[in-house]
């Protein structure tokens, strides 16, 4: 809970001060720069997190590493984290950010899970269908999981649209078994 505060506090200040200079999506495009390479060097992750290392030397890191690759306004926010020692907050910092910016363009993100790839075609055709229902923009995350059979599940927001073949075969297993129990008990009298 107080983590998630902190990283509200902090993307909050980084959105406003990156909208008063009209570069919302240049701060955007830095941090998943910086959060991919994270994702891609957890050393590097665990070293910009480890408390023991000092605060001037983790600075010096920063610069080496991003300096010359990020806006001035991004390094100077991880320099802030830094003398901060926030700089675990960084992911959360990103996703609120993330979707503080997806809240002013209307956008929202649909979680499609799907037993196979869908091609770029069938995936142009459910985000219409998604924007359609939901009067909202959309941008698709797709992951790749056998075990739904075939079909594809989507989650935007709170809602679940399942269509998926597992989910079918239990709710026809349900109805025979409803079936099955309702000749037993009229059987019965």
């Amino acid at each position: 809970m107080i983590q998630h505060a902190i990283a509200r506090r902090y993307a909050d200040a980084l959105f406003h001060v990156a909208q008063e200079h009209g570069k919302l999506d240049e701060v955007a495009a830095d941090l998943q720069l910086l959060l991919g390479f994270l994702t891609q060097e957890p050393d590097l992750k665990e070293l910009l997190g480890h408390q023991r290392i000092s605060i001037r030397r983790k600075k010096e890191i920063v610069r080496n590493l991003w300096q010359s690759r990020i806006s001035r306004l991004v390094l100077g926010f991880l320099e802030l984290l830094v003398d901060k020692r926030r700089e675990r907050y960084l992911e959360d910092i990103v996703d609120v950010y993330l979707n503080l910016l997806r809240a002013t363009r209307n956008i929202a993100v649909a979680d499609v899970k799907t037993a196979y790839p869908l091609d770029p075609e069938m995936q142009v055709k459910l985000k219409r269908v998604l924007e359609t229902v939901t009067r909202k923009n959309i941008e698709l995350k797709i992951s790749v999981e056998p075990d739904l059979i075939g079909g594809l599940v989507v989650k935007v927001g709170d809602r679940i649209f399942d269509g998926s073949v597992t989910k079918r075969l239990e709710l026809l297993g349900a109805r025979l078994t409803e079936r099955s129990l309702g000749k037993l008990e009229v059987g019965s009298e």
